[in-house]
């Protein structure tokens, strides 16, 4: 248990180095002309916020739908306090971050990290679904809408289908000669996750759309289906810390599409993960109060 947590305080370490690393690599903190309605801009970041919130309460959701019990402190703790592993190479710390503090007080980590994946997953697909909506009126290239729809159908046939998740899973170590360790997930697994993560992306989405409107208002209400797309392929580049540059790149295509000038798209981008770390720094935050709790009330 010591090797574990001595491990988490590399990890966070890890994580806040690479973070100030890209931010200035990538130039995210030169913003010039740049004008905003103070008051939309407060109200994007409550909703941001506020769908960190709900986020630990899916997790939550997701192993009380497997009978293990956690309080909502433990829920913020353990998925708070890892939420910038994502920016670490690999991403697979999102993965073992929160189930490896919950082991620390509830069942095996092999377990808690089969769930933690399970529901990051239905996640991701549920990102995909909710974004096609608005896709198929943009002005894009069929191929785009056609390309989302088939990733969408291809992660739900994995994640719900025995046959073809045992299929891939089996292809994929003929071809790699490597096992791949990625749960079947059942429906009935997913339904009680969906209400709650459907309730962070429709926070993070609206507040994302109030975000631009705080510095262009005359933007159009399809422009807040940019970001769960922006997100789901971010996460999907699993080599890219934090989808650092895939993100940003979707976004400008799907402002652009939807009639915003290039140069105002490129802003709003690099705007975006700028309002999205802060979110992260919040419910961090909030996990490292959760954590003082956690420890008052075991002494």
């Amino acid at each position: 248990m010591d090797k574990l947590k001595k491990l988490l305080k590399v990890l966070l370490y890890l994580s806040f180095g690479f973070i100030i690393y890209y931010l200035y690599t990538f130039d995210y903190l030169q913003f010039s002309n740049v004008h905003f309605n103070l008051a939309l801009l407060f109200t994007s970041l409550i909703l941001l916020w506020s769908g960190f919130v709900v986020s630990t309460l899916s997790w939550k959701n997701s192993l009380h739908s497997h009978q293990i019990q956690i309080t909502n402190q433990l829920a913020i703790y353990s998925h708070g306090i890892s939420v910038f592993a994502k920016y670490i190479p690999g991403k697979v710390w999102v993965i073992l971050g929160r189930a490896s503090i919950v082991s620390e007080h509830k069942s095996s980590l092999t377990v808690l990290s089969a769930i933690s994946l399970k529901e990051q997953l239905v996640y991701l697909l549920t990102g995909l679904i909710v974004s096609l909506f608005a896709i198929v009126w943009l002005p894009l290239h069929p191929l785009f809408s056609v390309f989302v729809g088939l990733t969408a159908c291809a992660l739900a046939l994995f994640l719900f289908s025995k046959k073809i998740h045992w299929l891939i899973l089996v292809t994929i170590k003929k071809l790699f000669k490597k096992d791949l360790d990625i749960p079947y997930v059942s429906i009935r697994e997913a339904l009680p996750m969906l209400k709650s993560i459907l309730g962070y992306w429709f926070f993070w989405s609206v507040g994302f759309y109030i975000l631009v409107l705080a510095t262009y208002p005359n933007a159009p209400g399809i422009i807040a289906f940019a970001f769960p797309i922006s997100v789901c392929y971010g996460l999907l580049a699993v080599i890219v810390p934090g989808g650092i540059g895939v993100r940003e790149s979707i976004i400008v295509l799907f402002l652009t599409s939807a009639g915003m000038e290039t140069s105002f798209a490129v802003t709003i981008s690099l705007l975006q993960r700028l309002w999205f770390i802060t979110g992260e720094i919040f419910i961090f935050g909030l996990a490292l109060i959760m954590k003082n709790k956690i420890q008052d009330c075991e002494n």
